[in-house]
Formats: C-alpha cells, sequence, structure tokens
C-alpha cells in the first residue's frame, strides 16, 4: 500500500509501527455497517491513544492465537459531555507493524480483562 492509502503511520510505545488504513477508517470507523460520527476530525487523538497509551491489553486472553491488542485511553471527544475510555484495537499478524481494526469510545471498563502488556510510567512531574 502507498502512504496515500492511510489515514496515519505512527509508533507504539514499543516502537512498533501502527497504520490505520483509509479503508477501515471509511467503511468500518466513520462509515459503513459501523458509523461514528464522534470519530470523525479526532484522528490525531487515536493516534496519541496508540502513542502513548494508559494500558495495553490483550483483545482475548484466553485465546494463545488472538494477535489483537487493546490500547487504551481517557479522552475527551467533543460529541460527549464526559470522558470516555477510547479503546484502538489493533492487529499485530503482521509481525513487522499492526493494523488498526477498529475504535471504540466506552462508558466503562469492566468488560477489559487479562494482565496488562504495558502500563504508562508514572509521570515525573511533581504536584
Amino acid at each position: 500500500m502507498k502512504d496515500g492509502d492511510y489515514i496515519f503511520i505512527t509508533k507504539d510505545p514499543f516502537g512498533k509501527e501502527i497504520r490505520l488504513k483509509s479503508t477501515t477508517w471509511n467503511y468500518h470507523i466513520i462509515g459503513g455497517d459501523h458509523t461514528r460520527e464522534e470519530f470523525v476530525g479526532q484522528e490525531e487523538m487515536i493516534k496519541g491513544v496508540i502513542q502513548d497509551p494508559c494500558f495495553i491489553l490483550p483483545n482475548n486472553p484466553k485465546n494463545q492465537n488472538d494477535t489483537r491488542q487493546k490500547y487504551i485511553d481517557l479522552v475527551q471527544l467533543p460529541k460527549f459531555q464526559s470522558l470516555k475510555a477510547l479503546v484502538v484495537i489493533v492487529d499485530h499478524q503482521n509481525v513487522e507493524y499492526g493494523d488498526v481494526v477498529t475504535v471504540i469510545a466506552k462508558n466503562r471498563l469492566n468488560q477489559e480483562i487479562g494482565s496488562a502488556i504495558y502500563v504508562r510510567p508514572k509521570s515525573t512531574r511533581e504536584y
């Protein structure tokens, strides 16, 4: 694929390249069968969650063959008045890069299970 076929290409905290395909964005995330207007214009926010997530969890910790991971952080989406947990699901089937497969805004994370693959380091700021 050419660069024009992607909304963005970035790196996660492990330095792995993560890509969001234009087709996934246009026909699955903001259009098609899962119209989610709350994400229109929020590409940089989604990229930021991939670059610096609070947590990375396995998608299905009971399935050793599941190559997907959930990148999670709290965000303020303009369409909502309250904070949401933004879950970006990335498929790591390819060893060289990961593909964003979907993005979900959640009120609660009570269904997210499994040991964290990554936890954002504590800030060095003093309060």
